[in-house]
């Protein structure tokens, strides 16, 4: 759907008014909440994973099961 209406994200909202579709686009990308670009520069900075994670999802715990 993203690629045939050429959205910016899978992350959209729309209505319909009279014979018109409005679409509201937030973000770029999947709509995950992690991106790809932000992620490969924190880990050419020296971050590891955890450190990453932590930076897009806040308030998580990495643990071991």
């Amino acid at each position: 759907m993203r690629t045939i209406l050429a959205l910016r994200s899978t992350n959209f909202t729309f209505i319909i008014e009279n014979n018109n579709i409005k679409f509201s686009v937030i973000g770029y990308g999947h709509g995950v909440g992690m991106s790809q670009t932000g992620a490969d520069a924190l880990a050419k900075q020296g971050k590891n994973y955890e450190e990453i994670i932590k930076h897009f999802y806040t308030g998580v715990q990495i643990i071991d099961i």
